[in-house]
């Protein structure tokens, strides 16, 4: 490599000399002509062409002069802006490039001299100084660089000096697991265990001159967890050592915890060098590593031997407890009488595949406070002695199953004034296995947590007089609030029903009023001899009917009325493929009437190149037709879905599809990149944008709604649920009808409100979905809890491949707020600046196929959820009232989606397979089960 050779050059200089002489000048001038030749020479070759330095003698001005013939007129800028950076895993002096600079001259002392040492001088072709740039005889000592840059003819003036402490070495903080296998061998004579299980975890360093020996890796080491308790639940952190390999670390554990099968979270937390004594700073936990698991199933030469397995108690997991005192309470100067106290606790939320809890063991007694240090760690007390222990449970069975329960409390006695008590639950999940673990120990165990209790002799005052007057008057506002609210209701309905008679009586009227006059001229009205449809070639289906290709004989007869270029053209073009939505004969007058809404929609709405634009249709005859233009690549979903998983295929083949073989095996088309996507984003927000300005608000913001063409182009469709909004109103009321749950904002949930912030929130999960390629939002939270789980703030995490700005701009989009929303014109400006600013290293994306929205199962009813048509307010009881009552056959076909080409069909029993990412909607769900969704 020609510009990272590096040479050490021993010059005479002056001891104080602060600029080179001219015989120096002359040699590095030589060395940069040398360097800038065709034929790309190396440090080395040219320093042998310019071996002798002093080949020029100041007395010798013809020499001199000679050597100054091609010196510019234009000096050499003096270096400066000299920083330190990480680049690599390594510490680097950068400085900005030198215009017409070819080398530069690093001069270096020792930071306790006074000078500048006059024998040590390096060549950087590049604007860089690195640790392996550093003399090996001081290389572990602080010095105090300075830089002056040369071409072919000038030589610079030196830089400020920049001072450099003793290096240190740098590693990646991800330690990856080499091998773990099973030792026949204690770890000690006064093991208990005669295996050991040994762990080797590979690092990577940067460069290091002093080699890998040199290094001593600490690595940070937590326990995760155990599924199984064994006799003993001390778990100390074993001892790293130097691998088989410099880059390799070697840890031993006790085989107990193989059999326990405990897990770990890892990470290298500092590396130091042994030679030079200095040491990196302490790096993080990444917590999104999965843990180790060390099993029977992962460590190699194991000699496991399957048995029954009960799992045993857990103990210590517990957030919180309270706790009152019961019964008779003694004076406080009274402090030999005991307490007895009644105490609630809550249990920490189970893991996933963790066992049911049958009932719970309390162990209680004396403790202290833990000792400096470890309160961050407990966050509680140290038992040190247990004096008693009872249990939740008020009935066992003849096998020791509890049969009733006392809810989460437990009543205890004994208890003293002012004196510290812990208290620690376990968890029975097996009567068959009451194999506690150590609960009192030393401080170099991992015991279970211990909450505290501490009852003060010190009296508090009682609130109960202002707790009492609160719910009183609580109460009585209720009382007010219900009589107002029966009696405004009760005058709506009277001012209802005189409404209707009133449209009745003008229905009337209007029958009478006017006769049949001579239809107006439509101009997007064509004979149905111009339109030629292919029944054999089905497109889509519909809650209207179904979509088929067809063909325009002619051209749209609506061109004429088309203000835009673009429609102009789009319009002009003659006997193109055109999608034709066609009603089915037998369809009912408000399936009709809905239509014929929709076509006429269309032809207020314009052309726009965002839009899926409708080209002309069919109302005078039936069946009734709407002709739009045709999108070649079907619907945004599954364009993304197929994509995903094509994409997934090829990550499990171990293929790079971020550099496909050149092999006509794979189809480089099916590859999505970062910057495709906010194309599509950009694009999306540009039709809404347009929208918005019109007055009309889409209610149907989704992946499935959207087109695509061409493979880069999308245009909004569907526009079914879209609506106009009147000029002097911004909101537009639903009665209920099909409604898709998980894109709506909270007011469209609870009211029925849609407005264009609410198509602004729909608009952030379609950027969800497009990022996650296709992926279902809130894919563990049922429908019936989606309401409370918005409004009690959550929202969808940040997902893989997911820039910080653009989710940013998601987030912003699911403002509870409507009006704190930013409008269509702000998201796509933000989100155009993002597509210009997307570099190629960023551009491509990593699966992670074990992600929730990736893993999307066909659920037995869809995102799309039926509202009944009372115009009243939801709440969370009617939510889930509405959800048992929904049934898969009343939804339209339109929004039930599906995955990559497989149809929406009725199953064997019953059901239809709906959206790959919706959560099944199961009838009679538990009203309290949305506590766990809670944000």
């Amino acid at each position: 490599m020609i510009y990272a050779l590096l040479l050490l050059l021993w010059l005479p200089l002056s001891a104080d000399a602060e600029d080179l002489i001219e015989s120096q000048k002359c040699f590095f001038r030589c060395t940069a002509k040398c360097l800038g030749w065709p034929q790309n020479s190396t440090v080395q070759e040219c320093q042998a062409d310019c071996k002798d330095p002093q080949f020029c003698n100041t007395t010798d001005e013809y020499c001199l002069d000679s050597c100054n013939t091609s010196i510019s007129t234009m000096p050499l800028e003096r270096v400066s802006g000299l920083h330190t950076e990480e680049q690599n895993l390594t510490t680097v002096v950068v400085f900005p490039p030198v215009r017409n600079a070819t080398l530069y001259v690093v001069q270096y002392k020792l930071s306790d001299e006074a000078i500048f040492s006059s024998q040590s001088y390096l060549i950087s072709p590049q604007p860089t100084f690195t640790n392996s740039m550093r003399p090996k005889s001081i290389f572990c000592k602080p010095i105090d660089i300075r830089v002056a840059a040369v071409s072919p003819s000038q030589t610079g003036p030196f830089s400020e000096p920049i001072s450099l402490g003793p290096p240190r070495p740098l590693i990646s903080s991800e330690l990856k697991l080499s091998k773990m296998v099973y030792l026949n061998t204690s770890i000690n004579s006064d093991s208990a265990y005669n295996g050991t299980v040994e762990v080797t975890l590979k690092y990577t360093a940067g460069a290091w001159p002093l080699g890998l020996e040199d290094l001593d890796v600490t690595p940070a080491w937590y326990l995760f967890s155990c599924n199984k308790t064994g006799s003993d639940t001390s778990v100390p952190v074993p001892d790293f050592t130097q691998g088989p390999n410099p880059d390799t670390i070697v840890g031993r554990l006790e085989a107990d915890v193989m059999y326990r099968e405990c897990s770990y979270m890892y990470n290298a937390e500092r590396v130091a060098s042994r030679k030079c004594r200095t040491e990196s700073a302490k790096m993080v936990l990444d917590k999104s590593v999965p843990p180790l698991e060390i099993s029977c199933a992962t460590v190699k030469n194991n000699p496991c031997v399957h048995v029954d397995y009960f799992p045993s108690p857990r103990c210590g997991q517990i957030n919180t407890i309270d706790y009152e005192v019961t019964g008779r309470k003694p004076a406080p100067d009274r402090r030999n009488e005991s307490l007895s106290l009644n105490i609630t606790f809550d249990p920490i939320k189970p893991m996933r595949n963790e066992a049911p809890t049958n009932y719970y063991v309390a162990f209680y007694g004396d403790a202290q406070p833990h000792s400096k240090g470890r309160d961050d760690l407990f966050g509680s007390v140290n038992v040190t002695r247990i004096t008693g222990n009872v249990t939740n449970c008020l009935k066992f069975d003849k096998l020791g199953y509890c049969l009733k329960s006392y809810n989460n409390s437990v009543s205890i006695s004994g208890i003293h004034y002012d004196k510290t008590y812990g208290i620690i639950f376990c968890a029975v999940k097996d009567p068959r296995n009451l194999a506690f673990p150590e609960l009192i120990g030393n401080s170099s165990v991992l015991l279970p947590k211990a909450s505290k209790i501490f009852v003060s002799s010190k009296e508090k005052p009682s609130k109960a007089g202002l707790i009492i007057g609160i719910i009183g008057a609580a109460f009585i506002l209720v009382m007010i609030i219900t009589a107002l609210s029966c009696y405004i209701n009760k005058k709506q309905k009277q001012e209802n029903k005189m409404y209707q008679l009133r449209l009745a009586q003008l229905e009337m009227e209007k029958e009478t009023r006017y006769v049949n006059l001579p239809k107006q001229l439509d101009i997007w009205e064509i004979e149905r001899r111009n339109l030629i449809i292919y029944d054999e070639v089905k497109l889509g289906s519909g809650a209207f009917g179904a979509v088929y290709l067809g063909r325009l004989i002619g051209n749209s007869p609506a061109n004429h009325d088309s203000k835009s270029p673009l429609g102009v053209n789009l319009m002009r073009a003659e006997n193109c493929q055109v999608a034709v939505k066609m009603l089915p004969e037998y369809a009912d007058d408000a399936t009709r009437s809905e239509f014929l809404r929709e076509i006429g929609l269309m032809k207020t709405i314009g052309y726009h190149e965002r839009l899926v634009n409708m080209l002309a249709c069919i109302t005078e005859s039936e069946p009734l037709c709407l002709v739009a233009e045709l999108c070649s690549d079907g619907d945004l979903l599954n364009f993304l879905r197929e994509r995903c998983k094509y994409m997934i295929k090829l990550d499990m083949e171990g293929i790079n599809y971020h550099d496909l073989p050149e092999d006509n095996n794979y189809n480089i088309e099916m590859v999505v990149t970062l910057k495709q996507l906010l194309m599509f984003a950009v694009q999306i927000s540009y039709g809404l944008e347009y929208l918005t300005s019109k007055g009309f608000v889409h209610r149907d913001v989704a992946a499935r709604n959207i087109l695509v063409n061409g493979k880069n182009s999308c245009k909004i469709g569907d526009f079914g649920l879209c609506r106009n909004l009147y000029a002097d109103s911004l909101l537009y009321k639903s009665k209920g009808g099909r409604l898709p749950l998980k894109w709506m904002s909270p007011e469209a949930i609870r009211r029925y409100e849609f407005s264009a912030q609410s198509d602004v929130w729909a608009f952030g999960v379609l950027l969800f979905e497009i990022i996650t390629l296709g992926g279902s939002p809130y894919p563990l939270i049922p429908a019936e809890c989606l309401l409370e789980f918005l409004e009690s703030g959550g929202r969808i995490e940040r997902p893989d491949n997911c820039p910080e700005d653009f989710y940013e701009v998601m987030l912003e989009c699911w403002y509870f707020e409507p009006e704190k929303r930013p409008d269509f014109l702000t998201i796509r400006q933000r989100l155009a600046a993002q597509l210009e600013e997307i570099t190629e290293e960023y551009n491509y994306l990593k699966l992670d196929g074990q992600k929730e929205y990736y893993n999307v199962q066909y659920a037995e009813k869809p995102d799309i959820m039926v509202i009944p048509e009372t115009g009243e307010s939801i709440s969370p009881p009617n939510l889930r009232k509405a959800l048992d009552t929904l049934s898969a056959d009343s939804l339209p076909v339109d929004d039930i989606t599906t995955w990559s080409g497989v149809t929406n069909a009725q199953t064997g029993d019953g059901t239809r397979e709906g959206d790959s990412g919706a959560v099944s909607l199961a009838k009679g769900s538990d009203s309290d089960s949305c506590k766990d969704y809670s944000f």
